[in-house]
């Protein structure tokens, strides 16, 4: 492929057959447009609804619950082929199914809500291009742009293609989207010998960029996919398909779920078989099925579905908009965030903040505050006379230098469009890069005055005189150093400085040679792209949450640790490095300092995944955030990209998880918050899943073996789980947010979902199993059967005497089980509306105190839960088809019913205050031991500074003695 930066003009035209006069004609326009196609970027494919909801449904987790569903179906068949099915067999199945369903949809609808986003951001208007073609001017879609197309490029334009520069006049481009320098570069028509870096490239300019001041023309060189911005384009989709951390924490929390629930099923069928009749098989089955049901949780999917799109509404409000559900914790995971600086962490603005004035260095806000003299009022429209941007409204053209200066101006009173109206330009003097100067001539009151702004080092050579303190004076070679050493300082802070001087009584508008010469010295202004202030706030917030932040960024070194440092970032030389000592050294040996550097200066797109990589390596959870294509490949790279949406382009966006729409970097800080939240919601939701969950299979297993038949159904568990649980659960997920977590380390990959979760769930087995199993033989003392035991024999009866007494009939001992079944069910549906607003997992160790918060939806989903279980209980046509409870219709309200519905509600309490207590006592004996040890340590170092003094001074007696 031809380098046409190194062909001259004449071989450039005739490598792309075209005429830099007349441009191409229509015929040749649309042969070419045939072969090498349109002028767009390449776009990955989006996937259509109907395959993300396939997908969603094919998901470890969704694959066991429907295998659940099919066996639930399927086992109670066994032995009984022949006879008809009822809608009652199907029961277990549907509820499992439509959880199913549901997670699949819920999952669905976000991403295409987040894709329609993401699609609102992009603009509304295709991007134009001014060509030549058979010899007219014309103005078309950029995206019917082809090869050799002669395009007019002007000031504030969009760049649509790559170009190589046929004319230049005092162009100058933005580049910081592709490169990251935050300066524009001076573009000239001028053949390279050799192929520079993309930054240093002088003839050529790229797509996506956009000119700042000045005019040229160039011609099309390459389009779409084959440019620079092309290239980035695709290599994201390389990156595209990463597995985010709870993502690979529910698969891990699946694959073992499910084991421990076909090994329960396993053992318990094993033994039943062993102990019990054999030809009660398919009733074991049956209970083993049931235990296997009642250890997943079936609705996990669905409660971390519904948690993700609660959180991503609420994140849309903080302007953070989540491309995939599952990014929100990972945001939360994040302990490394690499950030581009311009745009980023600065304004992508110019702003002056020193100056150099009567031989002093004056702050902005200084000189400011400074009487308007003569001198300050030669200064002034020396800021905005020789300068070419334009200001109107929110519209601004121009070189971000010059637009500092006039922002800088209008602080004081000074409009350039007023200031050039009043005090017109009747001659100039271009900038250009061997001079690094622009002067203008004005008319200012009536006389002809020069004025003169550029590169202090140029502007002092033409320099004879100097102002200060209103007064001309000799600009001697002493005074010359004093301000070089005065801009030297300002360099070293990474400011730009630029210089003015003036001259008066300046007539002879045919001799330009002599426009720059004995100029008078008027001050020199310091600039940089400052740091946003909330970037600021920001960096010491993740700093305080245990996340680290490096910059990487085009700029050169100086500038970047000057930011680095006003961000408080980084402070020496040692924590930065360059591009050109990256690519020195090996990967092994940037493994072992990588952690030790805060800055990467001047890097490339390459160099940004590289980087990515190798702390990827170090087992970090990476977050890239940036606006510009040069960001694309690392923000795909990255577990979680961040892409800017105001300034961001479309390149960005597309390679980004999450998009800011205020480009704030602060508002990634919320959304870290939000993914901590969302961790620990789904942590306590686990811990109330599973401690329940367990519980209740614990509960099976012993009364299953004592009794030889299951205390719940199937449908009984399924209703725990899946309505009385999963309300709850749902509403912790949508609970308010635990600020405390920001102050806490971030949770790594290495941290899986059951992490310090072994105690709170074992303490809810332990106690709520107990309970269980007291609330069935509580039930069942309070059957009619157990009243006429006591009666018969004068005492009290027990559970053990109901079932086997020879003087009951099957029925009355199914009866007596079926009382004890409704106990146990309404302590098992009841304890955990009270439970759930105790399950408090922040940590108390760091936050020094025991948090009862209340959150409103747990109390709306506690009520729904209790009017639920309410209906459920009392309903005859649930409890005898559905449930296999007693009916208290049949019974009538009597004193065993009563007695027996307040015992078993009595016994849903235990649990909490169980649980509540141990809470307390585990706390207070914490800090109780905690204070006692800093009491011995003080008490131990006191004796120990005793006995030292005491050493001492016989030290000192045997001293004097000899």
């Amino acid at each position: 492929m031809n380098n046409f930066e190194n062909n001259n003009l004449k071989e450039t035209e005739s490598s792309l057959k075209t005429d830099y006069k007349n441009g191409l004609n229509e015929t040749e326009v649309n042969q070419r447009l045939k072969i090498n196609g349109r002028n767009v970027l390449p776009i990955k494919k989006q996937r259509p609804w109907y395959i993300i909801f396939g997908l969603s449904l094919i998901e470890p987790i969704q694959i066991l619950l429907m295998t659940a569903a099919i066996i639930s179906v399927l086992a109670p068949r066994f032995g009984r082929w022949s006879e008809a099915m009822t809608w009652e067999d199907f029961i277990e199945f549907i509820v499992i199914i439509l959880i199913v369903v549901l997670d699949a949809i819920l999952q669905t609808v976000q991403t295409m809500k987040a894709r329609k986003s993401v699609d609102a951001l992009k603009s509304l208007s295709k991007p134009r291009a001014v060509v030549i073609r058979d010899g007219q001017q014309k103005e078309i879609d950029a995206e019917n742009l082809v090869v050799g197309d002669i395009v007019i490029l002007e000031a504030g334009k969009y760049i649509p293609a790559e170009l190589r520069i046929i004319e230049a006049s005092d162009l100058m481009v933005d580049e910081s989207v592709l490169t990251g320098e935050s300066l524009p570069v001076e573009k000239s028509n001028q053949q390279q010998n050799s192929t520079p870096i993309l930054a240093e490239l002088k003839n050529v300019v790229f797509m996506s960029t956009f000119t700042t001041t000045g005019r040229g023309i160039g011609v099309v060189t390459k389009t779409g996919i084959n440019t620079e911005i092309g290239k980035i384009s695709q290599t994201i989709n390389e990156n595209s398909d990463k597995e985010t951390p709870l993502a690979k924490k529910i698969k891990k929390f699946s694959y073992w779920i499910s084991l421990v629930a076909v090994t329960i099923g396993v053992l318990f069928f094993t033994i039943m078989m062993v102990i019990g009749e054999k030809d009660g098989w398919s009733s074991f089955l049956i209970i083993a099925i049931t235990l296997a049901i009642g250890v997943i949780p079936e609705s996990l999917s669905a409660i971390v579905s519904i948690t993700l799109s609660f959180s991503t509404k609420r994140m849309v409000k903080e302007n953070v908009i989540v491309k995939k559900l599952s990014s929100v914790e990972t945001l939360g995971s994040v302990n490394v965030i690499c950030t581009d600086k311009t745009g980023t962490l600065t304004q992508n603005k110019m702003t002056v903040k020193r100056m150099i004035w009567n031989n002093k260095i004056l702050t902005d806000q200084e000189f400011i505050d400074t009487n308007l003299d003569e001198h300050k009022d030669l200064m002034l429209k020396g800021l905005v006379l020789p300068n070419d941007s334009v200001t109107e409204g929110e519209e601004r053209i121009g070189d971000p230098t010059e637009l500092a200066l006039v922002d800088f101006a209008e602080i004081m009173g000074v409009h350039e469009t007023v200031a050039r109206k009043k005090w017109q330009r009747i001659d100039e003097m271009p900038f250009d890069s061997e001079r690094k100067l622009m002067s203008t001539v004005n008319k200012v009151n009536g006389e002809n005055i020069i004025f003169t702004k550029g590169a202090i080092d140029q502007l002092l050579h033409v320099t004879t005189r100097i102002l200060i303190d209103n007064k001309i004076m000799k600009f001697t070679p002493k005074l010359k150093k004093e301000i070089l050493n005065h801009a030297k300082k300002l360099s070293d802070q990474a400011l730009r400085v630029l210089a003015f001087a003036y001259n008066d009584g300046y007539d002879d508008l045919d001799n330009q040679d002599d426009l720059e010469q004995n100029l008078i010295f008027i001050g020199a202004v310091g600039m940089i792209d400052p740091v946003r202030p909330e970037a600021v706030q920001a960096v010491a917030e993740a700093h305080n949450s245990g996340i680290r932040v490096v910059m990487i960024t085009g700029d050169h070194a100086i500038t970047a640790l000057a930011i680095a440092r006003d961000l408080n970032l980084a402070y020496t030389e040692y924590e930065v490095m360059s591009s050109d000592v990256l690519e020195a050294m090996s990967d092994v040996d940037l493994l072992r300092i990588i952690d030790n550097i805060k800055v990467f200066a001047r890097v490339n797109p390459e160099h940004k995944v590289r980087i990515v990589n190798l702390l990827q390596e170090k087992g970090n959870i990476v977050s890239m955030t940036g606006d510009g294509v040069n960001d694309a490949p690392s923000l795909a790279k990255a577990e979680i990209g961040v892409a800017m949406g105001i300034t961001g382009t479309d390149v960005a966006k597309q390679a980004a998880d999450v998009i800011l729409t205020d480009d704030n970097f602060s508002t990634i800080m919320k959304g870290v918050n939000e993914g901590r939240n969302v961790f620990q919601k789904i942590r306590r939701s686990i811990v109330l899943l599973m401690g329940y969950n367990f519980a209740n299979v614990l509960t099976i297993l012993i009364l299953s073996i004592i009794n030889n038949t299951a205390p719940l159904n199937a449908v009984d568990i399924l209703y725990v789980n899946l309505v009385v649980e999963s309300c709850l659960a749902i509403a912790i997920g949508m609970g308010p947010l635990d600020s405390t977590l920001m102050n806490l380390p971030p949770k790594t990959g290495s941290n899986g979902l059951l992490n310090g979760l072994l105690i709170p769930i074992l303490k809810i087995v332990i106690v709520m199993t107990i309970v269980s199993v007291g609330a069935f033989y509580l039930g069942m003392a309070f059957t009619p059967e157990a009243l006429i035991l006591e009666i018969s024999k004068g005492q009290t009866s027990w559970w053990w005497e109901v079932i086997h007494s020879a003087n009951f009939s099957v029925a009355q001992q199914e009866n007596a089980i079926i009382f004890g079944r409704t106990a146990l069910f309404i302590s098992i549906t009841f304890a955990p509306l009270i439970f759930a607003h105790l399950i408090k997992l922040s940590n108390w160790k760091a936050t020094n105190k025991i948090s009862f918060s209340i959150s409103k939806p747990l109390v709306y989903a506690s009520l729904i839960a209790l009017l639920l279980n309410i209906i459920f209980i009392f309903t005859p046509v649930l409890n005898d088809h559905v449930f296999k409870l007693i009916s208290f219709g049949e019974h009538g309200w009597n004193q065993n019913t009563i007695a027996m519905f307040f015992a078993a509600i009595g016994l849903a309490l235990v649990p909490s205050i169980g649980i509540l207590l141990w809470d307390f006592i585990t706390f207070y004996a914490y800090h109780w031991s905690r204070e006692a040890w800093q009491r011995n340590r003080h008490i131990v170092s006191k004796m120990v500074e005793e006995d030292e003094k005491i050493a001492l001074a016989k030290t000192k007696r045997k001293s004097k003695k000899l």
